[in-house]
């Protein structure tokens, strides 16, 4: 008897001991099943944010791209009246209609030139417009004023650009900011939102307008009273804002809410890409800064719900369910399986990141500076101006890796790129080759002494005083500078004249700023 209780003791022990086994492997199981999930489900909220902000910054920077070739294709106008005596309008017609507006420059309504008059030359201009064959001319709003001015040539000559034919847009507060900004800068200006003359009917947008001043030939404009006394007039060009974001979105800025204010608040709204939501009110949203043509927009995103269900993972959902599902070996080479996936997706959206930035630095990295030297060159070919490569390689750089390690060096080389964004203007370009190699490329230049003023005022910033991760650090850098076109008339010429000249910095004692020779 007491046998047989014991085996019954020893059995119920079993039984005990199985289902205590039992309990702790699943509970093992559904703890291990509960880590994994939170641990995908933090990588589906970074591959949404990594896709949004990348959305983001594709978007933003179509705006700007579009904003500078519009600006370009003004300053072809400019030079296009600077190139002749008088312009007539069959010869203004016929540039316009050799630039195909509606197929190469959407969102633009038309390209003109607005002539500046005084008070005293209306009644022979008017009849002069008129006996041109245009009975009706007229310059309107009508009354006395100081200036006036008058839309002259606008073309594509029909449809709502007929509306705008001798209006007199220095009549008007936000355009004449606009105007007597670009006459006494010598530069591109924007308005703020406007309503265009074009407008009309029930199909109504928010407008604005960029100008540039054209300045008699041959008289000097070289001053603000230079420029305020030889001013001819005008070339400008409207835009409405619908018109102009059409098309802005593609792959990775589709699901995206866009709303671009002129300035802050909400009654500086120009364009919504979807009325029915605020960009501000998403979960995820953000707002940025975009300067162009002496004006600050705001440009707000928002991811709407389509994009996160989009771009986000279902893998959280599927761990969740392996993980009841299967056993604990099962759902590891599942979770395994998954965390290699997505370490191979983390790797193809980083390459597709880094293939116009740095990823370390985020400042455009070799290939887009190619691109934007390519760029910067033509411009300055066809201004028969120059510009300014510099290299820099910082010295000293090796013993921080050496002795504090690679984490606190890409800390340093962070700041250094900051330093070094602070001292270029909007349109030059700081770039990162690799390691400590970074590049500076000054768009506009007036000579050797402009250039070294910049080189200089870059050396000293990257020579102050480091402080990273409770260390101090005393760096500094070699420059070497290369003008175009006396260091090379082509992209390679110039980047190795650049080259050559910062290894001659390093040779000269570090520290330095050495120019390229003149080639031989």
């Amino acid at each position: 008897m007491k046998h047989s209780e014991k085996r019954k003791q020893r059995i119920l022990h079993l039984f005990r001991a199985r289902e205590l086994l039992t309990a702790a492997m699943l509970s093992l199981a559904l703890l291990v099943t509960y880590k994994l999930w939170e641990t995908a489900q933090r990588a589906a909220d970074q591959t949404v944010q990594t896709a949004f902000d990348f959305g983001v910054q594709e978007s933003n920077e179509r705006i700007r791209q579009r904003l500078a070739i519009y600006e370009q294709v003004l300053r072809a106008t400019v030079g296009f009246f600077n190139a002749a005596e008088n312009v007539t309008r069959e010869e203004f017609r016929a540039y316009v209609n050799a630039l195909s507006l509606a197929e190469n420059f959407p969102g633009i309504q038309g390209i003109g030139f607005a002539r500046l008059l005084q008070p005293g030359e209306l009644e022979k201009h008017v009849a002069a417009v008129r006996a041109e064959g245009y009975p009706e001319y007229t310059i309107h709003p009508e009354g006395p004023r100081e200036i006036y001015t008058s839309i002259v040539y606008l073309e594509p000559f029909h449809g709502r650009n007929l509306r705008a034919f001798g209006y007199d847009m220095y009549s008007d507060a936000n355009r004449r900011r606009a105007m007597a900004e670009a006459r006494d800068l010598g530069q591109a200006a924007m308005s703020s939102k406007v309503i265009l003359v074009q407008e009309g009917g029930g199909d109504i947008q928010w407008g604005f307008l960029m100008y540039l001043p054209v300045y008699r030939n041959a008289l000097p404009h070289a001053t603000v009273e230079e420029r305020r006394a030889n001013l001819l007039g005008w070339v400008y060009a409207p835009f409405r804002v619908e018109d102009f974001m059409r098309g802005i979105g593609r792959e990775h800025s589709a699901g995206l809410d866009i709303e671009v204010y002129d300035g802050q608040g909400r009654d500086n709204l120009m364009y919504d890409g979807h009325d029915d939501v605020r960009a501000a009110s998403l979960p995820l949203h953000r707002s940025d800064a975009l300067k162009a043509a002496g004006r600050t927009w705001m440009v707000s995103h928002g991811a709407l719900p389509d994009f996160d269900s989009r771009m986000r993972s279902d893998r959280p959902q599927l761990i969740l369910q392996a993980g009841i599902s299967i056993s604990l070996m099962l759902a590891l080479l599942t979770w395994l399986f998954l965390d290699d996936r997505a370490r191979a997706l983390q790797a193809a959206d980083q390459a597709l990141q880094l293939a116009l930035f740095d990823a370390l630095t985020g400042l455009p990295n070799r290939k887009l500076l190619d691109e934007r030297l390519g760029q910067a060159m033509a411009s300055a070919r066809r201004r028969q101006g120059q510009l300014a490569l510099l290299f820099i390689d910082l010295d000293r750089f090796k013993p921080v890796n050496d002795s504090y390690g690679h984490a606190c060096g890409d800390l340093l080389l962070k700041e250094v790129a900051l330093r070094l964004q602070s001292c270029m203007r909007e349109s030059d370009t700081a770039s990162r080759l690799g390691g400590d190699e970074f590049v500076a490329l000054l768009s506009v230049v007036d000579g050797e002494g402009a250039a070294r003023l910049v080189a200089e005022k870059i050396l000293a910033r990257l020579t102050e005083p480091y402080e990273v991760a409770g260390h101090t650090f005393d760096i500094s850098a070699s420059i070497g500078v290369a003008l175009y076109p006396q260091h090379g008339v082509d992209s390679k010429s110039l980047v190795r004249s650049a080259d050559l000249a910062m290894y001659e910095a390093k040779n000269a004692g570090r520290a330095t700023v050495r120019f390229a020779p003149a080639p031989s």
